[in-house]
């Protein structure tokens, strides 16, 4: 099944920056100055491997928000929605008014085709100093008239809460709908965890970065301190160091070409930091695993053998060949 979610709101609100920060794992200094976008963009994700996600990115500029409204296109828009984001550039206090509006006739059109949808105001962009207060913009959109289900969250991509915010949202519907699984790949995790005396066990979505199963060391998570610490790792992106791994791979299938090297692929790559290791695997082109291991001689044989063990039952649970 494939969820769709829809993103609108006035243009350069930020929209399809969000997305991509969150579902593609782009950091902000890459995602600036990117266009506007131009109608309804649609992307497909599988976010964490686990949910399918269809994504209506829906252009701010006012010609188009028209056309979303109208007879011809506004239940192909507005029909069979999940979860539809309202993003609304905190400082842009010259378009609040304009922002509401329309947000108004998104209310009405979504209650109408997807009475079930779930409804997000996205204060976005609230790095910036001058920018409208939550407490303001709770008041103009949620609380001003009958809008019920109405939930406003602050987000923004460069202090990275937007990643943390969305993808809490989406993992609640992950718990909702894929109990059995997660309870599978936890299992598998926590043993991987014990028989290599890891610190932790992570494996990763390479497409985006984020964690699909963890598995915390018993000792390391008895000295976490509070839930922001316990929740940190489902919403950090690892992206940036995993990325190396493809990178290398052409590097050394150059080397095997001038006949340098024998091998021509790469599928682990070994980090020694002062007090750990952390190893990283590739055991699918769209899964990845990360080990924190501490410094104590290692066994690349034994650490090999056991992730050979576990691959084929991790992709079966993932629904990947």
């Amino acid at each position: 099944m494939v969820l769709k979610i829809n993103l609108l709101g006035l243009s350069n609100a930020g929209k399809t920056t969000l997305i991509r920060h969150v579902l593609e794992g782009k950091e902000f200094p890459e995602l600036e100055n990117l266009p506007p976008t131009e109608g309804v963009r649609t992307d497909e994700y599988r976010y964490r491997r686990l949910i399918e996600i269809s994504i209506f990115d829906c252009g701010g500029q006012k010609q188009f928000l028209e056309e979303y409204f109208s007879e011809t296109m506004e239940r192909t828009i507005f029909s069979n929605v999940r979860i539809l984001f309202w993003v609304v550039d905190v400082s842009d206090k010259e378009r609040l008014d304009e922002s509401r509006y329309w947000f108004l006739k998104t209310y009405n059109s979504l209650k109408k085709f997807s009475p079930d949808a779930k409804l997000y105001v996205l204060a976005h962009k609230y790095d910036k100093k001058e920018k409208i207060l939550k407490n303001e913009l709770k008041a103009f959109f949620t609380e001003q008239g009958p809008l019920p289900g109405v939930s406003l969250f602050t987000t923004s991509v460069k202090s990275k809460t937007a990643r943390s915010v969305i993808c809490k949202i989406l993992n609640n519907l992950i718990e909702k709908t894929e109990t059995l699984r997660m309870k599978n790949l936890q299992k598998i995790m926590d043993g991987l965890t014990a028989r290599l005396n890891a610190k932790l066990t992570m494996l990763i979505n390479k497409e985006d970065g984020l964690e699909i199963a963890s598995s915390i060391a018993p000792e390391i998570e008895a000295k976490l301190i509070d839930k922001e610490a316990s929740e940190f790792l489902q919403y950090l992106s690892i992206k940036t160091l995993i990325y190396p791994i493809n990178v290398a791979k052409d590097l050394i299938k150059q080397f095997q070409e001038k006949g340098f090297l024998n091998s021509k692929n790469i599928s682990s790559a070994i980090l020694k930091l002062d007090e750990e290791y952390i190893l990283l695997k590739d055991i699918h082109q769209y899964i990845s695993l990360f080990i924190a291991t501490p410094l104590i001689p290692l066994s690349i044989d034994k650490f090999e053998q056991e992730v050979a063990k576990i691959t084929p039952k991790l992709l079966e649970i993932l629904k990947i060949s």
